[in-house]
């Protein structure tokens, strides 16, 4: 599912959720460690407080607790993550956004809440043309 979460007038070049199922995986698909996930959603959000603009890619691991235990793998499972699904949503965009922020989590969690019980990570990234830079979050 694609998304707006807040009104960004003419940001948008054409970002039919048609077209971007063309560009990206949808279902289930493993990340290069084998880790499951299945795309939420992607969010096209503008940061309240900075007006900087958001692209979110949100990711459901369903195993991310056995994951989390190699922090090196699980971040380049991120990286590919912001590769995969983050730069194809930024490239709709009629001007590109300032981060694309991948957001993992063990079960569906509405964005913006907190669920202590679900695991849940993050990790934003600047963009370089097709290329994702790590941001420290």
């Amino acid at each position: 599912m694609i998304r707006r979460a807040l009104p960004l007038a003419g940001l948008l070049a054409l970002a039919p959720s048609l077209a971007l199922a063309e560009v990206w995986p949808l279902g289930d698909v493993a990340a290069p460690s084998g880790l499951p996930l299945t795309l939420e959603d992607v969010i096209f959000e503008e940061n309240p407080w900075s007006g900087e603009l958001l692209v979110v890619v949100r990711l459901i691991a369903p195993t991310l607790a056995d994951d989390i235990a190699t922090p090196s793998t699980l971040r380049a499972d991120m990286d590919w993550a912001c590769e995969t699904w983050g730069v194809p949503a930024a490239e709709t965009l009629a001007a590109p956004p300032d981060f694309v922020v991948v957001e993992m989590m063990e079960e569906p969690v509405e964005r913006g809440t907190t669920a202590p019980e679900i695991r849940q990570v993050f990790e934003q990234y600047s963009l370089e043309g097709p290329i994702c830079i790590w941001e420290l979050f």
